[in-house]
């Protein structure tokens, strides 16, 4: 594994040695490296004492955030989606297989009232949650076909119709939607048993804009694109060798960028939030994007609780601001593949170390705070991680949810999206509402801001450099002016290209 840059940089390696504030390194990084260099050379930018640390890994020191939030080291708070979520993620950063194996055996262990929504013999199929369970036993290396002694596999195949749609079972009626159909063929991708006219029914539900829609139901008059279903589509049907299908989904998301940040919201008049933003970074790695993927990755990391927080919250990714909030253990789930750089698709478990990676800043702690706090979190996670869990709880069980997204499944999705196992928003103990429902059921970010960015109270508290040093200030605001109309010369390029 090559060695660490000294500050985070994106997945594909473009890094920066001089440590900055993110604001400052934001602007660094969409400016050409001439302008960048003659503000790193104005007198006082050469020393690090101004500069607040920054994590070492930020995707590993989201993982070990999240693994101390499991309660008893094993579940989210009895949540299966949420917990198959960090599984999910942990896997992506290879560590914490210990944390990873607990909570995937839980899911076997309780895979039944999942799958049948807490009615087993009902003959009820909740085929998103099958879904995303034969994913993670893959992802694992387990075998779908008996898993928690289900045959996932089978249970796909056997909600598969004609035409190539997954559907739900039961009394409550269908509420499958594009995670459903894109988790599923996630799913059987890896296990060699994905027919091809559900690659081809996945395709086929393209809007003409170019994006994907939530709902399944194929009216052209009312085919509506939005950032978290066209992420989950297009990473399934690129992990199914069908890139000429994906490369309209991928040219909407790059369309669909917000040009002031880099990141996504939910639909066009979202402020974006890091849930679709993951979902949009990992298609877009996966497509060969890089460059919108990076710019997606700055302000993804931009909304990461750093060094200069406190030591239980950082590595935490909230949902529009670097909070640690009741929202963070889901949005911080759905961040941790993307900040790794990982698809859905790629994700292997596989030699994964035993325990969660200490947290790790540079250059150094700020004095009095020990870098290892984080980890000692993990390791006391029984207490704190339980106690952290019912504050920071999403509303309602699991039934209570479930019912919610019954009940509302095409009106409530249609509005606010759904969640990574394809239920409408709210199931899985996530909160109902809002108009960025994302992959991972956290919609309505309470507490956020329209810029999605640091804030003064934030991990971006005014240490980035010396007040004493007027040039230095100008010329930072030189960058930042720069990095605007840059920024906006890149896209326009790249969308009239």
């Amino acid at each position: 594994m090559p060695g660490r840059p000294r500050v985070p940089a994106p997945p594909d390696g473009r890094t920066c040695t001089h440590t900055m504030s993110r604001p400052l390194r934001r602007a660094a990084a969409l400016l050409p490296a001439p302008l960048v260099a003659g503000v790193l050379l104005l007198p006082g930018n050469a020393s690090h004492a101004d500069a607040p640390p920054e994590l070492e890994d930020p995707a590993v020191a989201a993982a070990t955030w999240a693994v101390g939030r499991l309660t008893d080291g094993t579940h989210a708070m009895g949540d299966h989606g949420l917990t198959a979520d960090i599984a999910i993620g942990l896997a992506s950063t290879g560590t914490a297989g210990d944390a990873t194996t607990r909570a995937t055996d839980w899911l076997a262990e309780n895979a039944e009232g999942y799958i049948t929504r807490g009615s087993p013999g009902s003959g009820t199929v909740f085929t998103g949650g099958a879904a995303k369970l034969a994913l993670l036993a893959s992802i694992e290396h387990r075998d779908a076909g008996d898993f928690g002694g289900l045959d996932l596999t089978g249970i796909l195949l056997e909600r598969l119709g004609d035409d190539g749609r997954f559907t739900d079972a039961g009394a409550a009626g269908d509420m499958s939607n594009q995670f459903t159909q894109s988790l599923a063929v996630l799913a059987l991708d890896r296990t060699g048993d994905l027919p091809e006219s559900a690659v081809d029914f996945l395709a086929s539900t393209r809007c003409a804009d170019g994006g994907f829609p939530l709902s399944l139901r194929r009216d052209p008059d009312r085919c509506t694109s939005d950032t978290d279903s066209t992420g989950m589509a297009v990473q399934a049907l690129l992990a199914a060798d069908r890139t000429a299908d994906a490369e309209p989904g991928l040219d909407w998301l790059e369309s669909r960028q917000q040009e002031d940040s880099g990141g996504w919201g939910y639909d066009a008049t979202s402020d974006p939030n890091s849930n679709s933003t993951s979902l949009a970074i990992q298609a877009l790695r996966a497509g060969g994007r890089e460059e919108a993927a990076d710019d997606g990755w700055i302000w993804l990391y931009s909304v990461q609780v750093g060094c200069a927080q406190a030591r239980e919250d950082r590595g935490a990714v909230g949902y529009m601001e670097p909070v640690a909030d009741g929202m963070a253990l889901r949005s911080t789930a759905q961040a941790i593949p993307a900040l790794q750089g990982v698809a859905l698709g790629d994700i292997d478990g596989a030699e994964a170390t035993p325990e969660p990676t200490p947290l790790e800043c540079y250059p150094d702690d700020p004095p009095g705070q020990d870098g290892g706090g984080t980890l000692g979190a993990v390791e006391g996670t029984e207490q704190g991680a339980e106690q952290g869990a019912e504050q920071g709880t999403e509303q309602g069980t699991e039934q209570g949810a479930e019912q919610g997204a019954e009940q509302g499944a095409e009106q409530g999705t249609e509005q606010g999206g759904a969640t990574a196992d394809g239920s409408a928003s709210g199931a899985d103990g996530g909160p109902g509402g809002g108009d960025a429902a994302s992959a991972v059921g956290a919609s309505g970010a309470s507490g956020g801001t329209a810029s999605g960015g640091p804030t003064p109270g934030g991990n971006l508290a005014s240490t980035g450099s010396s007040s004493t040093q007027p040039l230095a200030w100008a010329a930072v605001g030189l960058m930042f002016a720069g990095s605007a109309t840059y920024l906006a010369a890149r896209r326009r390029r790249r969308h009239t290209s």
